[in-house]
């Protein structure tokens, strides 16, 4: 009879509280974590609460990240249909409300799952070998009692990656981590482990001394450094990547063995990033600065987290201040340019009318009679029409072309390196579409939009004041010969 000697670790990230199983078919060790320090430890099983994410997309891709047999936990029906889109075969899903209920055999089916596939020392994402596989690797060296040829641990983390995920999306970030996968298998054919352990890390050993470690560290560094990692078909990135080298033999666990390589890789990226360090050269920087090698280390890692943060409140910050300064510039209601915006770009035309002698038209619009609109149908038709009047512009000028709300129901568009003709070729197509397009009132009813368009090209002696007002003074004169119609 088969008997379990070691509990099966279960890291339960969720809020609740822990569980009170009443089928328990295994023994569970249960251990609660904060998802930012899932990582950092050992587990054979996990559990992740859906609400302790963000949005769906997050669990997503902190769930390709897991290499071990994982329980979602699920509150809706609708929240359940979304996970089991992306949730592989072996992986489970449990009801909060039935957790007591079905945990344990969700648990076990899990595991049983998991241990069935090959692909479970595998990584999800890279399809190169996991943490769990590696780490078996590790342990077994360590305690094997044969001679064996030295053998070196060179460790990857993937500079400032952090950044590629909030700026480009992390399904952008996983492809660039399979992408690395791919290289590090292509010029490690003749290790005897290549390992994605986690996150942007990267772990691979080899036969060798620390000097052969390295010389092949700083090769797969100038891999990393001169590839092209494509974002779509007109642009790309490249990344760099901090490594460090340690020779297996020596240590007494495989948390020594982690403690010193990440000691390599926090001095290397405390140097500048892009640089291997070996722990002879760790040891060697602590010598110098006369202090003990835990000393130093913590102060590497200090500094490094302190940049980091840096990095991400001047991001945040530069976000911020975009957002802002496309809300100061855009109308809230259509989307288009505001007149503040306005006011600002026909200076810079004009300066360069003056400045290259390039010509600039603009086409001023007033939509027709629009306070009927708003008193027959109401002010919220009103503001879909103007969205609807809005979209209608910005679709039928040209790339270069800028649409503008003016102010009410005036629009201004400005054209620049366009003549008189050409301008109101563009405001009559304008016009023909407007007028085309059916509207549909709130409470059903349909009615149509019509614009009087005064169209006018920059004169030398113009200044910004005198080139709205002759374009205002064609509008009128639009208005006054009966509407839906241009005037230049």
């Amino acid at each position: 009879m088969n008997k379990q000697v070691n509990a099966i670790r279960v890291a339960w990230c969720s809020s609740l509280d822990l569980p009170q199983p009443i089928n328990i078919p295994l023994d569970f060790e249960w251990m609660q974590v904060d998802i930012s320090t899932l990582f950092e430890q050992d587990f054979d099983v996990i559990v992740l609460d859906i609400k302790a994410f963000e949005n769906l997309e997050q669990a997503q891709y902190i769930y390709t990240n897991i290499s071990l047999p994982i329980v979602v936990l699920v509150e809706t029906i609708e929240q359940e249909a979304a996970v089991l889109c992306w949730l592989e075969a072996g992986d489970e899903t449990c009801k909060l409300d039935a957790i007591d209920q079905q945990i344990g055999l969700r648990l076990q089916r899990s595991i049983w799952h998991n241990q069935q596939k090959h692909l479970f020392s595998l990584d999800k994402l890279t399809g190169i070998a996991n943490f769990r596989k590696f780490n078996d690797y590790a342990i077994k060296l360590l305690t094997s009692n044969e001679e064996v040829e030295p053998v070196s641990l060179i460790y990857l983390d993937i500079d400032r990656f952090k950044f590629i995920n909030d700026r480009y999306g992390h399904n952008v970030g996983d492809q660039i981590l399979q992408e690395i996968g791919q290289i590090l298998q292509k010029y490690s054919l003749g290790a005897s482990i290549v390992a994605r352990t986690g996150g942007d890390k990267f772990a691979i050993c080899m036969d060798g001394c620390m000097v052969q470690g390295k010389a092949f560290a700083e090769f797969l560094r100038t891999q990393i450094e001169t590839h092209e990692f494509k974002l779509n078909d007109t642009s790309s990135v490249h990344l760099t990547a901090s490594l460090g080298v340690v020779t297996m033999s020596g240590h007494s666990s495989v948390e020594q063995l982690w403690q010193e390589i990440n000691q390599c890789i926090y001095a290397a990226k405390q140097k500048g990033r892009n640089r291997v360090v070996t722990s002879e050269e760790f040891e060697a920087i602590a010598d110098a600065s006369g202090q003990d090698k835990l000393i130093t280390d913590f102060e590497h890692r200090i500094r490094v987290t302190a940049e980091r943060m840096i990095s991400e409140m001047v991001l945040k910050a530069s976000r911020l201040a975009n957002k802002y300064r496309i809300e100061a510039e855009h109308d809230g209601l259509t989307e288009v340019f505001n007149r503040r915006y306005l006011d600002r770009l026909l200076a810079r035309e004009i300066e360069k009318y003056h400045k290259y002698q390039q010509r600039l038209t603009i086409l001023l619009l007033d939509l027709d009679n629009f306070g009927e609109v708003n008193r027959t149908y109401g002010f919220p038709t009103g503001d879909q029409a103007l969205k609807t009047a809005a979209k209608i512009f910005t679709t039928h000028i040209r790339a270069g072309d800028w649409v503008t709300r003016y102010g009410g129901e005036e629009f201004c568009i400005v054209m620049s390196n366009t003549d008189l003709n050409t301008g109101c070729q563009i405001a009559e197509r304008i016009r023909l579409a407007l007028s085309e397009e059916i509207i549909t009132a709130y409470n059903g009813q349909q009615f149509h939009l019509t614009t009087s368009i005064g169209v006018v090209e920059l004169m030398a002696e113009n200044n910004l004041v005198s080139f709205l007002q002759r374009a205002s003074d064609k509008v009128r004169a639009a208005k006054k010969n009966g509407r839906n119609q241009i005037c230049f």
